[in-house]
């Protein structure tokens, strides 16, 4: 993979050698546009962290409160017809936290942290935008870039974390025309090093494939994709032995209209290997939805159900456990982030409301089990798992209260916007989680201002 970072970094070199000869010499005759975004967090856990669970954890504390700040800025210009030059950082921080231990954050696989809450001045949307062929409807992007997709479960950048979930160092090829799109992608996502820039070091996954969208009719749509996510460096644990791992993932999304009901579904099987043992597992979502615009407040109320299937034979070389594909997991399966898309089923129900223009309240209902008892949950599968299936499915319940309030801008202008987020969750556990972990209850508590500025 040398040769792999050898090419990044010349690419990045010369983004931003063109971004500053552009800057310099062609600037007031180019459109240019910039962006400022600042948030501020602090949150309490309360009987959880990242990886464990109750008054005993694993690692780190029982209860922890502390503040996270993030910076992104950036610009781009419009060098030519056909070209646009991009050039962004992000720095990412913690203050005040327990888990200041590099070993809380490391990671065997990747033989490095991967810091959820830090990681300083990072390259962040840092790309050439190649469009030579408009009447095709193509376009080319390399470099470092977020990759997102419908509702962020496939291709999602994971921005409610600090430092990001998915970053990429990708090449990105679209053809777009009318409400139709396809991407073919290629590339990989960067690991969030805080003490060394990303270039320095390896990727975590590589991968690429294609994702797309068609416009079926003017109430329905799909969204076929295929991705295949692989690691070749050897690290990978499986039930037989340790390789390398070759994940293919196929599937597609639908949207549409049923009636007054809103629906919005995903369905996903894979299969390869996961270091030396067969990978079959399969994934999918379904929500309903519906919004009463007549009603005061128009209320909203969606019912959705999340499956991941599991494994249920640790011994037999068939790792059945799914993977997900590229997805964030910021507000799909509870908002403490107790869980992401493996082993699980989720029962959710949501409603929500606008008292005002600018605020909106939200309350969820969450019920967890596990999709196989025999496997683990992937809060912290190693250590919260019971081979033999004895400690039940149940794993709780999480009920999440947010607040969501937009400030009027502080010099009246449409490119300012200041966003206030409070909330709170609390989650019951279940009998699984009584039995492998603990039996008291976990809460959750935060409060964000964020502050976008574009020029």
């Amino acid at each position: 993979m040398t040769r792999w970072r050898n090419v990044l970094c010349a690419t990045y070199l010369l983004t931003a050698c063109s971004v500053l000869f552009c800057s310099a010499t062609a600037l007031a005759a180019s459109p240019f546009s910039g962006y400022i975004d600042l948030r501020y967090r602090y949150e309490y856990q309360h009987h959880f962290n990242l990886k464990s669970y109750g008054e005993q954890p694993v690692k780190g504390e029982s209860c922890d409160g502390f503040w996270l700040q993030r910076l992104r800025i950036g610009g781009r210009w419009q060098a030519s017809d056909w070209l646009t030059l991009a050039v962004g950082m992000q720095d990412s921080r913690v203050f005040d936290s327990d888990l200041n231990s590099e070993s809380y954050f490391y990671n065997k696989r990747v033989d490095h942290q991967k810091n959820a809450y830090e990681d300083q001045w990072e390259l962040y949307q840092t790309y050439l935008e190649l469009t030579p062929f408009t009447q095709h409807n193509l376009k080319l992007r390399i470099g470092r870039q977020s990759i997102s997709y419908g509702n962020n479960r496939i291709f999602g950048p994971g921005n409610w974390g600090n430092s990001g979930s998915y970053h990429w160092d990708a090449a990105k090829l679209s053809w777009h025309r009318g409400d139709h799109l396809i991407d073919l992608l290629w590339g990989a996502h960067i690991i969030h090093e805080p003490e060394q820039f990303s270039l320095h070091h390896r990727h975590e996954n590589y991968g690429g494939g294609f994702y797309s969208h068609v416009q079926l009719s003017h109430q329905w749509a799909i969204e076929p994709f295929y991705v295949v996510k692989y690691d070749d460096h050897g690290n990978v644990s499986g039930e037989r032995g340790t390789d390398d791992l070759r994940c293919h993932s196929l599937g597609s999304r639908v949207t549409g209209q049923l009636g007054p009901l809103t629906l919005d579904a995903t369905l996903v099987g894979q299969w390869g290997r996961y270091g030396n043992d067969d990978l079959r597992t399969w994934g999918g979502h379904i929500q309903l939805g519906h919004c009463f615009t007549a009603w005061p407040w128009q209320p909203t109320i969606n019912v959705d159900y999340s499956y991941a299937s599991g494994d249920r034979d640790p011994d037999d070389g068939t790792r059945q456990t799914f993977l997900g594909v590229f997805g964030s997991r910021d507000s799909m399966y509870g908002r403490i982030n107790l869980f992401s898309w493996s082993n699980l089923h989720d029962a959710q129900a949501t409603v929500s409301a606008k008292p005002r223009k600018r605020l909106k309240l939200t309350m969820e209902l969450h019920r967890f089990w596990l999709a196989a008892k025999q496997d683990g949950w992937s809060l912290n599968r190693s250590t919260y798992r019971d081979k033999t299936g004895h400690s039940g499915r149940h794993v709780g319940d999480e009920i999440d209260l947010f607040v969501q309030w937009r400030l009027p801008a502080l010099r009246q202008v449409d490119r300012e916007k200041i966003t206030v987020r409070v909330g709170y969750s609390r989650f019951w556990p279940g009998e699984f989680t009584k039995n492998v972990a603990d039996n008291v209850a976990a809460d959750w508590l935060f409060g964000q201002i964020q502050y976008n500025y574009r020029f």
